[in-house]
């Protein structure tokens, strides 16, 4: 194995140029479909958690109607 000389590290990472980083541009309605499916996947396995912030089972089949829509919005988009 390769022992790392720090000497050799510093020189790599001094002398590198910073580059530029290309933001991708945000898709507002997608990553909210995301997060609602998470919140979803999780919510559905653990009644407890549901019990604790007082969501049914009603609340979340909404949720997936709205998630549908958002998703729906977002391939329209693109």
């Amino acid at each position: 194995m390769e022992s790392i000389n720090l000497s050799q590290l510093t020189v790599h990472t001094t002398t590198s140029k910073a580059s530029r980083v290309h933001r991708r541009k945000a898709d507002g309605a997608a990553t909210a479909a995301t997060l609602i499916q998470m919140a979803s996947e999780i919510l559905s396995a653990s009644p407890t958690l549901r019990h604790k912030l007082d969501i049914t089972l009603t609340d979340l089949a909404a949720a997936e109607k709205v998630r549908k829509e958002l998703t729906r919005k977002s391939n329209l988009a693109h």
